[in-house]
């Protein structure tokens, strides 16, 4: 009997810490970023420019991405970095002239964000060939404004 509890309380410990793991890949703060080349979100194409994601407030696997007149929902998964991020970044594969939003890294944290391949994503990668490259912007948390009383 005791080792069923033991077994229960073990499992709770990991059920608890794999909570705060995940906790800590959400992004609290937008990140912001600029970019210099259009690049693909989902099955969007947005323009080179200057962009803000937040997340969304019901789920926080769901991402916001904002710049100018453009607004894209970005489905997202849990991501571990082969080592914890020195800095925030946003990671783009190349697909010849073709760049598609893939990873978001947050300074410190053992996770971040893989974005889900979409269709356009697909065909992009079987119409412009070849293996991928990675191609990473910096980013940077903008603190939120603190709400007026």
């Amino acid at each position: 009997m005791r080792s069923l509890f033991r077994s229960i309380g073990i499992a709770f410990g990991v059920l608890m810490f794999a909570g705060v793991q995940n906790a800590s890949a959400q992004i609290i703060d937008p990140v912001e970023f600029t970019t210099s080349f259009a690049f693909t979100v989902g099955n969007a194409t947005v323009p080179a420019g200057s962009y803000t994601i937040t997340p969304v407030e019901d789920d926080p696997w769901v991402l916001e991405l904002k710049g100018g007149r453009t607004s894209v929902l970005i489905e997202t998964l849990s991501a571990t970095p082969e080592e914890v991020p020195s800095k925030d970044e946003i990671v783009f594969q190349r697909y010849g002239d073709q760049y598609v939003l893939k990873n978001i890294w947050t300074e410190g944290s053992g996770t971040g964000y893989v974005t889900e391949t979409a269709v356009r994503e697909e065909h992009i990668s079987r119409h412009h060939g070849g293996a991928p490259s990675e191609s990473r912007v910096a980013a940077h948390k903008r603190a939120k404004k603190p709400a007026k009383v």
